[in-house]
């Protein structure tokens, strides 16, 4: 199809920051003179597609889906309770609905590549929705996983009590979000400061 022909005009200054980055990525000890503002683009655009964030937080969502599923069920056969039971169809919702909503969104992304800006907003939405939705399904789900997985313990020893296994819960949740949530909330209020940073740039 020729240039006359495209259905996407493409925008002048999109275009030249994927030749610079085409550029640069051919050839690094190329010097290609670009503005603060392509410089601070093409930065944002590397740091945001090295971020290994779309497949940590998949296999750390997938693992208490799948985790939330099993201890469910066998919960729900061993004692035969509605709420194990309404535990399991809440958290096959949500992931069912939270895997549509994160590949509708990365679909969509692809039809923001010829506005560089809005590619780059549409990016930053997409992974702080990633992050927002694998948070809260540890913050809903995780604490009834430890409770059932203490059903389990009080099954053969009634010395284990129903508050252990929420306190459990709270302590390992609690040091989860210490460790990973906040660190990785620190890095995207860094790149919506940077995206709103090239509005003045």
């Amino acid at each position: 199809m020729s240039d006359e022909m495209k259905p996407v005009i493409i925008d002048e200054k999109t275009q030249r920051l994927q030749e610079i980055i085409e550029q640069t990525e051919r050839d690094f000890n190329h010097e290609v003179k670009i503005t603060p503002g392509e410089a601070k683009r093409i930065d944002l655009i590397r740091k945001m597609k090295q971020d290994t964030d779309k497949q940590e937080y998949m296999i750390m969502f997938n693992a208490l889906m799948i985790g939330l599923t099993l201890v469910s069920l066998v919960h729900f056969i061993l004692f035969n309770t509605i709420f194990s039971l309404i535990c399991l169809l809440a958290g096959i919702l949500y992931f069912i609905y939270i895997r549509k909503r994160l590949t509708a969104a990365t679909l969509q992304l692809a039809d923001y590549k010829n506005n560089f800006d809005k590619y780059l907003w549409e990016g930053f939405y997409l992974k702080e929705m990633r992050y927002s939705a694998v948070k809260l399904a540890y913050f809903i789900f995780f604490p009834f996983v430890i409770v059932f997985l203490t059903d389990f313990l009080r099954y053969n020893d009634e010395r284990v009590s129903l508050w252990m296994g929420v306190l459990v819960a709270l302590a390992i949740s609690s040091i989860g979000w210490m460790i990973f949530f906040s660190d990785d909330k620190q890095v995207l209020e860094s790149i919506e400061s940077d995206l709103k940073a090239l509005e003045y740039i």
